[in-house]
Parts: structure tokens; C-alpha cells; sequence
């Protein structure tokens, strides 16, 4: 009897150490379906029209239409890293909804098991291009992430609102970018070529590097100075009476960019726009772009002058990154 329950132990103990060796990690190779980019440009400029009036429920609106180049698969990107965020922070968990269709029926399409941010779309084989549509939920408390709505002021940051086709560098893909805002705004962004109608700005064609790195503030409340040298001072404010600055604080202002021009003997932009919102609702942001800045200050900024000398570094601090 002891014999068999020794030979029983013995077994017991070899199935247990193989079971063992089989439940270890190994590992597994990481294979990319994602081509990779290349510097050569799409069949014509993907379309954007952005619909920002829902600011109830900070939600936005986005229909496309990218071209697809035949005889090659559609990967459509949503934006990962991102200028001056120095990570992949791309707001992926706020994107829904998304639908794509080619002449008017439903296309199936699959997220990339590895590339979270990839779409693999099934394209007939004549499509030439695609229409895209789906919406951006904007952070509607502090928990969820960053405020960019408010019932006064957004601050629109178009990598959230715009899918790309991967296998370009982002340099080489042309898109004609549009936006409708709530009635009696005011939207500014560094992006040429801006058609005012109505409620609705239409753009000229950029490039998809340019458009990302032009970000909007958009509000009723809102005034604009020029300081010189192609810069202009945008501000928009929670309310319109933390728009009272005094000729002082302008000349402070146009004194920044004056020095800051003679100190670096040089500057990188053609025009720049300072966008600076005043508030205590939108969420805080300091970021440099290449001709802006996302800006935001409390609302005594101009009322409260002599008592805000720390709140001025952030102008001239995202400034220097263009010069």
C-alpha cells in the first residue's frame, strides 16, 4: 500500500511540475499590420467639417470624407502622439460612435488587435473614397478629464475630431477643414484661408501636421489687440467684463513680443495668435504650437492687474517655443 501511494505521489508531482512549466509566460512575437509611413501624399484632400454647437452636452459632431487609394487596404488612425504633449495621450476613450460608408451603404470595419488607435475598414474594390462620421464626448467633469466646453468658451483641439489614413507621413496628407460654431461666437485658430459664414468657418487646404498644430478657442465673450510683428492677442473670458484691459496691460503685452524678438534675433512663424482664455470653468492648458499658444488664466487677468504678476509668464513662456 505504501509503495502505490508513493508511485501515486510521484505522478502527482510530475503532472503538477508540467503543468507548471506550461502555464509560464512565454513570449509572443508583436506583429504590425500598420504600415508604416511614407512621405508621399493622398489622390486629393480628405474633407472635415466639424459641427461644435451641441455645448449642452459638449458633444461634437464629425463627418469626413477621406479618399482611398484602390487596390490598397484602408487603416484609418485616430491621432496618438500628439505636439507638445510628449506621449500618446490621443483622446481615444472619448471618440464614439464611429460609422463609415461608401455610396451610401454601411462598411464593416475591425479595431487592430495590437494598434488600439487603428481601423481596418473593408472597402469594395472600386471605392475611391469614404464617409466618415462620429462624435467627440468632451469631458463634462474634472474626473473625466479635461474641461474643453463650456457654456462659455471651447477650446477646440482638432486631433480629437479628425481621423487620417496610415501609410502617409501626416505632412503629406491635404485636408480641407471647416467648423460650425454656436451662434454669436467668435473662433480663432492659426490656419489661413478662413471663409466666415454665418456661424460656420471654412478654411483653406492645409496639411494634417498644420491643422493639429492649429488649435481653435471659440466664445461669445471675446476681444482681440494687435501687437505688432504679425502677433495678435485673442482673448476670450467667461464673462465680458473680465475683457477690461487698460492701455497699459496691451502695451505690456506688445512690449513681450518686442523683447522677446530682440533677444532671440529671430523668429519662426509668420503669424502668430496668442489664444487666451479667462475663466474658472474651461480646463487649465498651457501648450505651444508652431503660430499659437493655448492659453488659460484666471478671470482678474486684466481686473486685477497689479496683484497678477505670476500669471503672466505663460504668454511669453509659450512664446519663446516659436522663436
Amino acid at each position: 500500500m505504501s509503495r502505490a501511494i508513493a508511485a501515486f505521489a510521484l505522478s502527482a508531482s510530475l503532472v503538477s511540475a508540467a503543468s507548471a512549466q506550461n502555464s509560464a509566460p512565454q513570449p509572443v512575437p508583436i506583429v504590425s499590420n500598420i504600415p508604416e509611413p511614407q512621405d508621399r501624399p493622398l489622390s486629393e484632400p480628405m474633407i472635415l467639417s466639424v459641427d461644435a454647437t451641441d455645448i449642452d452636452r459638449a458633444i461634437f459632431q464629425v463627418r469626413q470624407v477621406i479618399p482611398v487609394e484602390k487596390g490598397k487596404p484602408l487603416i484609418l488612425l485616430y491621432p496618438q502622439w500628439l505636439p507638445g504633449k510628449h506621449g500618446p495621450r490621443g483622446a481615444l476613450a472619448e471618440m464614439t460612435g464611429l460609422m463609415i460608408r461608401a455610396g451610401g451603404k454601411t462598411l464593416r470595419w475591425t479595431r487592430d488587435p495590437v494598434q488600439v488607435y487603428a481601423f481596418h475598414v473593408d472597402v469594395p474594390a472600386e471605392t475611391s473614397s469614404v464617409d466618415v462620421e462620429f462624435q467627440f464626448t468632451a469631458p463634462v467633469r474634472e474626473s473625466e478629464g479635461r474641461i474643453n466646453v463650456t457654456p462659455n468658451m471651447m477650446n477646440v483641439q482638432w486631433e480629437q475630431v479628425a481621423l487620417y489614413p496610415a501609410g502617409h507621413f501626416t505632412r503629406a496628407i491635404q485636408v480641407k477643414p471647416s467648423i460650425t460654431l454656436p451662434e454669436g461666437w467668435t473662433g480663432v485658430a492659426a490656419l489661413d484661408g478662413a471663409k466666415i459664414t454665418g456661424n460656420r468657418i471654412d478654411y483653406g487646404v492645409t496639411n494634417f501636421e498644420t491643422l493639429v498644430d492649429s488649435p481653435m478657442f471659440a466664445g461669445p465673450h471675446y476681444k482681440k489687440w494687435d501687437l505688432g510683428n504679425n502677433v495678435t492677442l485673442n482673448v476670450w473670458a467667461d464673462d465680458a467684463k473680465y475683457l477690461a484691459a487698460k492701455p497699459e496691460h496691451i502695451a505690456a503685452h506688445r512690449a513681450l513680443v518686442d523683447e522677446s524678438l530682440l533677444l532671440f534675433g529671430s523668429k519662426h512663424f509668420d503669424r502668430y495668435e496668442f489664444l487666451l482664455g479667462l475663466t474658472e470653468e474651461l480646463g487649465g492648458i498651457g501648450l505651444e504650437h508652431h503660430r499659437s499658444s493655448e492659453n488659460t488664466r484666471e478671470t482678474d487677468y486684466f481686473i486685477e492687474w497689479e496683484d497678477n504678476m505670476s500669471e503672466r509668464g505663460l504668454l511669453p513662456h509659450e512664446f519663446t517655443h516659436s522663436l
